[in-house]
């Protein structure tokens, strides 16, 4: 398992912090932050509570399940529909399963930022593939400017804007920014997020990277990539969790 922090070697650039995003990680171009990319397990219990409300769902009109499907979300506990639990009492069995998910790790990471110059900074990036050495994650390929606040990719200039969820949302309470690029023309749609986030209980940060192409042609994904970081926030004198524990 990594260290809490790396240090790199290399010369650093003096250069005034980024306040956006100084508090999730080191910016002096030497030190990087050891964390996991993780994901969501659910047991068999939600299976099956997720498989009844699939069939419910399944005979319902089309016009319902057009309004249910626009607000549904993956990462999201859904909300009381009594169109999917005509029981309530089975949509209580449903919530009690979802909060039996666990997070878990899917492979080290290590993030930092490197000053590169007038306000600017690179993404320092390495994930551990296969057990093997650590190479470098697609995030990396993106640059943060201290001055707009954005960052900006091959694609283009990501905005930022408040980001907040609740305790409905799979990977616990969160508060921080969402960077979005979105293009749309006769070739594809394309969405590119960034996200930093700090758990509301103060335990954890989180950096979501997500880039989705679909073709404007035939409706199938080009590019479907994304992925979640957590890290865990250490405070003077505490000790160091590891990475991928809830």
């Amino acid at each position: 398992m990594l260290a809490a922090s790396t240090v790199l070697s290399g010369a650093v650039m003096a250069q005034d912090a980024p306040e956006a995003i100084k508090e999730y990680l080191p910016y002096d171009g030497s030190t990087v932050k050891q964390g996991a990319v993780v994901r969501i397990v659910h047991d068999d219990s939600f299976a099956a509570a997720q498989k009844a409300v699939g069939e419910v769902f399944a005979k319902l009109p089309q016009e319902k399940q057009k309004a249910i499907a626009e607000k549904a979300d993956p990462s999201m506990l859904l909300d009381y529909s009594a169109d999917l639990w005509p029981v309530k009492a089975d949509y209580d069995k449903y919530v009690a399963a979802w909060k039996k998910a666990q997070i878990v790790p899917v492979a080290d990471v290590a993030l930092g930022l490197d000053p590169i110059g007038e306000g600017k900074f690179r993404v320092l990036s390495a994930t551990r593939v296969n057990g093997n050495a650590m190479m470098p994650i697609t995030i990396g390929a993106l640059t943060y400017d201290t001055k707009t606040n954005t960052w900006t990719s091959a694609n283009g200039e990501l905005k930022g804007k408040k980001f907040e969820v609740g305790d409905k949302f799979a990977f616990g309470a969160q508060t921080g920014t969402e960077w979005v690029y979105e293009n749309k023309d006769a070739l594809s749609t394309i969405k590119e997020v960034v996200r930093f986030t700090k758990t509301t209980d103060g335990k954890f940060y989180y950096i979501y990277y997500s880039l989705v192409e679909v073709s404007a042609v035939n409706g199938q994904a080009i590019a479907n990539h994304g992925y979640l970081m957590r890290f865990p926030v250490v405070t003077a004198g505490a000790a160091t969790s590891k990475p991928g524990q809830k």
